[in-house]
C-alpha cells in the first residue's frame, strides 16, 4: 500500500509536564500522551489490584447464588463455549477452576459445519440426557433466545456469560453477565469470553474463604491467550489480565500450554509475547474448530498427560498447515472473483460468496482481504442453499451496527464493531449485498478508505537508547488501541548490501548519525529497488528486541520507506 503518513500533533505543555513529573524522557512523554494515557503510573505497572469489582456487573450476583447452589449440592452442571480461542480458553478455565471447588462439570463445544455459532438445541439436548441442571455458557448465549427457552422448558437453568453486543430483546435466562448489556453499568466493555468468565469466578471465590486467590490466577494463562487471540482492545482491565497472563505462561505447569509452545516452535528462554500467541499458539488451537473438533482444544488446555497432551499439540499443528493450504486458495479464489463482480473504485464494502468455500477459513481470508484492499470483507459460503458469512471491518465502521440494519435478509447474526457472523439464505444473498452497499456508502468516507500510516513521533537514531528502550517494553502487552509505537527517522543510509530472503522479507542495515541497527521489512521485496538507489531514505518503522541463537539484539521492524525530501 502507498502509505499516507499521518503525524501525530501532541500537547508540548502536556509532553513536558509528564516528562518532569516523571522523570521520562520526551519521546516516552509524547507516545504517552498520544496513546492518551491519563494514569501514566498505573500504565506503565498494570498490577492485579486495579481490577474492578465484579459484582459491578449486571446479573454477577445472580450467577454467582446459582453456581454457588450448584457446588454445595452438587449438581450436574454443563459448560458450554464457542468453537474459537476465546471459546475454547474460556471453556477450559470454568472447567479447570470449578473441578478445584469440587464439582466435576461436562462441556460442550458445538460443531461449526453442523451447528454454527452458539448455544445449539444439539448440545441442551446432550445436558438433557446427562440430567444437567444447570447449563454456563461461556462467550455465547447473548442471543440464544429460542434455545434458552427450550433449556428452561426441560428443567435446566442457564447462566450466560458472554461478551458479544447484545439484540434489543435479552434471553429469559436466569442470568445474564455480559458487560455489552444497555443496563450493566461496569466500567469497562471490552472483555472477551474468557475475561468475563475471569470476573465471574473472581466473584464466586469471594464466596468460598478456603479458595485462595491464587488458585484462579495462576489460570491467567487461559486469559491472556483468549484475550490477545479474539483481539479486543489492550487496554484496562484487557491490559492487567494480558500482563499477568503472559508472565504466568512463561513458568504455566499446563501440559497443553508446554505442547502448544513446542510445536509453535517457541524457544525456552524467549520472552512471551502478544504475537507468539497470535502468530503460534491461537491459529493452532483455531484450526480444531476450523477443521476438526473443537472439543480437541479444549482437551488439551485442560490435559494432565503429557503423552495425550503431545498428541493432541501434534494433531492441531497438522491440521493449521491443512488449514494454511485450504486458506491459501480461498484467497486465490476470493481475489478472482472479486476482479468480476467489484469496482474498488465504488465499492466501499467487499462481499463474497460461493458454494464450497470452508466455512472454518473464511473468516481469516476476509482478514486478509481487509488488509490488502483497505475494505470491510464479507465472506460467506453456501451450502444446500444457506449462507454462513464472516466479516471483519476498517476502524470507524460499525459491522455489527450495519448487518443490524440489513437484518431482514437475515436468519441471524452476531459480533461486534470489527467483526461478525451471519446466516442466511441463499436467495436473500443478492438483496443483502444491495443493501449493505447502500449502507456502506453512507456510512465510509473516501478518507476512511485511504490507507494511512498514524505515527507517534519523528527521531533520530540517537533516541534509540537503553532507557527508551526499557519504558517502550514497559507499554506492552501491545495489541488493538495500544499499538507498538510507530517512529520515523529522516534521511537515513543503507550499510552494507540489502537481502530478500523468505517470501519476499526485506534484511538490511540502516545508518543515522554513524549509528548502525538491524532493519526487517515483512513482506516489502517491492521496495528493494530504492535500497540500493544510493539515496537518502525516510523510514516508519517500530522498535522490537529481536532473539536468535540466545542472543538480543535492537531490531527495526520496518513499516513504510520513502525517498527523502
Amino acid at each position: 500500500m502507498n502509505y499516507k503518513w499521518n503525524i501525530k500533533e501532541t500537547d508540548s505543555k502536556k509532553v513536558e509536564e509528564i516528562s518532569r513529573k516523571y522523570n521520562l524522557s520526551r519521546l516516552i512523554s509524547k507516545i504517552l500522551v498520544n496513546k492518551g494515557v491519563e494514569d501514566i503510573e498505573q500504565f506503565l505497572n498494570p498490577t492485579l489490584d486495579k481490577l474492578h469489582d465484579p459484582f459491578l456487573m449486571k446479573d454477577m450476583d445472580r450467577a454467582v447464588d446459582r453456581i454457588q447452589t450448584a457446588i454445595e449440592k452438587k449438581e450436574k452442571i454443563l459448560v458450554f463455549g464457542d468453537y474459537d480461542v476465546d471459546g475454547t480458553t474460556s471453556t477450559a478455565l470454568l472447567i479447570l477452576v470449578l473441578q478445584e471447588m469440587g464439582l466435576n462439570p461436562d462441556f460442550y463445544i458445538p460443531n461449526r459445519e453442523n451447528e454454527g455459532y452458539g448455544l445449539s438445541v444439539t448440545g441442551i439436548n446432550l445436558a438433557i440426557e446427562k440430567k444437567t441442571k444447570l447449563i454456563l455458557t461461556c462467550d455465547c448465549g447473548i442471543n440464544a433466545l429460542d434455545e434458552v427457552e427450550y433449556a428452561r422448558a426441560n428443567g435446566i437453568d442457564v447462566v450466560i456469560t458472554d461478551h458479544h453486543e447484545p439484540m434489543e430483546v435479552l434471553p429469559n435466562a436466569l442470568a445474564i453477565v455480559d458487560p455489552k448489556r444497555k443496563d450493566c453499568p461496569y466500567p469497562f466493555k471490552e472483555l472477551c469470553g474468557a475475561g468475563v468468565a475471569f470476573k465471574v469466578l473472581q466473584a464466586l471465590i469471594t464466596r468460598f474463604s478456603w479458595f485462595h486467590v491464587e488458585k484462579l490466577y495462576k489460570h491467567l494463562d487461559l486469559v491472556a491467550i483468549g484475550t490477545a487471540a479474539d483481539i479486543v482492545p489492550l487496554i484496562n482491565e484487557n491490559r492487567i489480565l494480558t500482563s499477568e497472563g503472559l508472565k504466568r505462561m512463561a513458568t504455566t505447569r499446563k501440559l497443553g500450554i508446554q505442547s502448544l509452545l513446542k510445536v509453535s516452535n517457541f524457544s525456552e528462554n524467549q520472552i512471551i509475547r502478544v504475537s507468539n500467541i497470535v502468530f503460534g499458539a491461537a491459529p493452532r488451537i483455531n484450526a480444531a474448530g476450523r477443521l476438526d473438533e473443537a472439543s480437541q482444544a479444549v482437551k488439551l488446555l485442560i490435559s494432565e498427560s503429557p503423552n495425550e497432551a503431545g498428541m493432541i499439540a501434534q494433531n492441531l499443528d497438522k491440521i493449521n498447515l491443512e488449514r494454511r493450504n485450504i486458506e491459501r486458495k480461498t484467497v486465490d479464489a476470493a481475489i478472482m472473483e472479486l476482479k468480476y463482480s467489484h469496482d474498488l473504485e465504488k465499492d466501499k464494502i467487499i462481499i463474497l460468496h460461493k458454494r464450497g468455500w470452508h466455512q472454518g477459513v473464511i473468516g481469516i481470508v476476509a482478514s486478509k482481504l481487509k488488509e490488502t484492499y483497505n475494505r470491510p470483507v464479507i465472506m460467506i459460503s453456501i451450502d444446500n442453499g444457506i449462507g454462513r458469512g464472516s466479516g471483519r471491518s476498517i476502524q470507524d465502521f460499525d459491522l455489527h451496527n450495519a448487518l443490524q440494519e440489513c437484518s431482514e435478509y437475515l436468519e441471524n447474526y452476531g459480533g461486534h464493531i470489527m467483526a461478525a457472523g451471519l446466516t442466511i439464505k441463499e436467495e436473500n444473498i443478492g438483496p443483502f449485498i444491495q443493501k449493505m452497499k447502500e449502507v456502506a456508502n453512507r456510512k465510509i468516507t473516501d478518507e476512511m478508505l485511504l490507507p494511512v500510516l498514524d505515527i507517534d513521533s519523528e527521531i533520530t537514531f540517537l533516541d534509540i537508547n537503553h532507557e527508551n528502550i526499557h519504558y517502550l517494553n514497559k507499554m506492552a502487552p501491545f495489541g488493538p488501541a495500544n499499538m507498538r509505537p510507530k517512529l520515523v527517522a529522516r534521511n537515513v543510509t543503507i550499510s552494507g548490501i540489502p537481502k530478500i530472503i523468505g517470501e519476499k522479507h526485506l534484511k538490511f542495515r540502516v545508518c543515522q548519525n554513524k549509528i548502525v541497527i538491524s532493519a526487517i521489512g515483512w513482506k516489502l521485496g517491492e521496495f528493494y529497488e530504492m535500497l540500493i538507489s544510493n539515496r537518502p531514505l525516510d523510514i516508519a518503522f517500530v522498535i522490537e528486541e529481536n532473539e536468535y541463537r540466545g542472543l538480543r539484539e535492537i531490531q527495526l521492524n520496518i513499516k513504510d520507506i520513502k525517498y527523502s525530501n
